[in-house]
C-alpha cells in the first residue's frame, strides 16, 4: 500500500490490532491540506440512512457519512431526551401485601405505559402538587390517573395445588380512570401498560392492594429526570467491521481461520490447486473478538479495522413509541437544541457589540 493510501486507510478506519485500537482520532473533511473543503451541500448529499430491519419494537439502520459526535448525539437523546408517560404519584390507601409501598410504588413507576406522549402538555406545579382529592378535570392535558384496587382470595374450586385468586397482581390489572373528556379523546386508543404480563406483586388470602397513580410527561435528563421515562430498553451503534487478507493464507492454516472464527466470517475457496481463505459475506457480523490473530503470525497476514463514519444503529423501543418514530423525535430534539443555541450565540454577540461599544466611548472620555 502506497503512503498516499495508507495515510487515507488511517483517516477512514480505526485498526483493531493487538490489545487495543489505534488510530481512533476522526477527521472531518478540510482537516489535511489534500482535502477538499467541507461543504454542507456536499456532506448532505452524501449522508446516507438505509434501514437493514425493522420490527414493532426493534430497528436496525446503517448510518454513513456522519460523524461520531452526531451519532452519539442521537444516541443520548434517544435514551434520556424523548419524552413519554409514566407513573410519577402514588396514593397508597391500603397495601396488606409483603412488599413496602415505596417497593409496590418503584414497580409500578418502571410499568411503560402506551400513550401518546405528544397528546400531553408538560406538567405545571398544579399537576406536580396534585394529590389523590385535586380536581384533575383542569389538568386532563397533563395527567393520566390509574386505579389498582386487588384483593386476593382462597381458591375453593378444590385440589391441593390450585393458587389462590389475584395471588399474583399484574399489569393488566390497572384501571384507567378517564378525567375530563379523556374517554372520548382516547376511546380508539385507551391508555393502558404496554405489557399486561408485569408481575407487581404476590399476595395471599386476605391480603390486598388499593393505590391510586397519577401519570406525567417527562424524560430520563436534568434534576426531575427518571429511567422510568426512557423510551428505549436500550439505543447502541458499533461501526462497520472490515477485515483485509493481507498475504495469502492456504490449506490447513486456512482451515484453522474458517474454525476458529465464531461469527463464520472466513469461507474457503479453491485457487490453483490450494484452498484459500477469503472473507465471507458475513463480514458485518464480526464482534472483533480478534481469535482470528490471536497467532502471531497469522496476525500479520490479517488487518481488522472499522470505518470511521459507518454506524450500524440498534433501536429497541420499549413499546410506547415505534423506533422509527423515536429516532424521528431525536431528530426534532437535536434540531431545537442548535436553534436554541444560534440564538443564544446571536444574544451573545450582540451583548459583546454592546460592550465594545461602551468600551470605546469609555476611551473617548478620558
Amino acid at each position: 500500500m502506497s503512503s498516499d493510501a495508507n495515510l487515507r486507510f488511517i483517516k477512514d478506519y480505526v485498526t483493531c490490532h493487538g490489545t487495543a485500537p489505534t488510530h481512533t482520532t476522526t477527521y472531518s473533511r478540510g482537516t489535511f491540506p489534500e482535502d477538499v473543503p467541507w461543504d454542507f451541500d456536499t456532506w448532505r448529499d452524501q449522508f446516507r440512512i438505509k434501514i437493514l430491519e425493522i420490527a414493532e419494537d426493534d430497528m436496525v439502520f446503517d448510518m454513513t457519512g456522519i460523524d461520531v459526535a452526531l451519532a452519539n448525539a442521537f444516541r443520548r437523546i434517544l435514551l434520556a431526551e424523548v419524552p413519554t408517560m409514566a407513573i410519577e404519584k402514588v396514593f397508597v390507601h391500603n397495601n396488606t401485601g409483603v412488599l413496602r409501598d415505596e417497593l409496590v410504588a418503584q414497580r409500578l413507576g418502571m410499568i411503560p405505559i402506551k400513550a401518546d406522549p405528544s397528546r400531553f402538555e408538560w406538567p405545571d406545579m398544579d399537576a406536580k402538587n396534585a394529590d389523590e382529592r385535586a380536581n384533575l378535570v383542569p389538568l386532563e392535558n397533563q395527567v393520566l390517573k390509574f386505579r389498582l384496587k386487588v384483593k386476593c382470595r382462597k381458591n375453593t374450586s378444590g385440589g391441593v395445588d390450585n393458587d389462590p385468586i389475584n395471588g399474583k397482581v399484574l399489569s393488566n390489572q390497572l384501571e384507567w380512570v378517564p378525567v375530563g373528556n379523556q374517554a372520548e379523546e382516547f376511546a380508539c386508543d385507551q391508555p393502558a401498560p404496554v405489557h399486561s404480563d408485569i408481575l407487581i406483586a404476590r399476595l395471599r388470602p386476605g391480603q390486598e392492594i388499593d393505590m391510586e397513580m397519577h401519570c406525567h410527561k417527562g424524560n430520563n435528563s436534568g434534576d426531575r429526570g427518571h429511567a422510568k421515562w426512557s423510551p428505549v430498553a436500550t439505543a447502541w451503534y458499533r461501526l462497520l467491521p472490515r477485515i483485509d487478507i493481507l498475504s495469502d493464507v492456504l490449506d490447513d492454516e486456512a482451515d484453522r481461520l474458517v474454525r476458529c472464527c465464531p461469527m463464520s466470517c472466513f469461507d474457503i475457496e479453491d485457487f490453483g490447486g490450494h484452498r484459500k481463505a477469503i472473507v465471507s459475506d458475513k463480514v458485518r457480523d464480526c464482534t472483533l473478538c480478534r481469535e482470528c490473530i490471536r497467532e502471531p503470525e497469522m496476525g500479520k497476514k490479517l488487518r481488522l479495522a472499522r470505518k470511521k463514519d459507518h454506524f450500524i444503529f440498534s433501536v429497541e423501543s420499549t413499546g410506547i413509541v415505534p423506533p422509527a418514530d423515536l429516532f424521528k423525535q431525536s431528530v426534532k430534539v437535536l434540531r431545537e437544541k442548535a436553534v436554541k443555541m444560534l440564538d443564544l450565540l446571536e444574544q451573545l454577540e450582540g451583548e459583546l457589540a454592546v460592550q465594545a461599544m461602551d468600551d470605546d466611548n469609555d476611551d473617548i472620555e478620558s
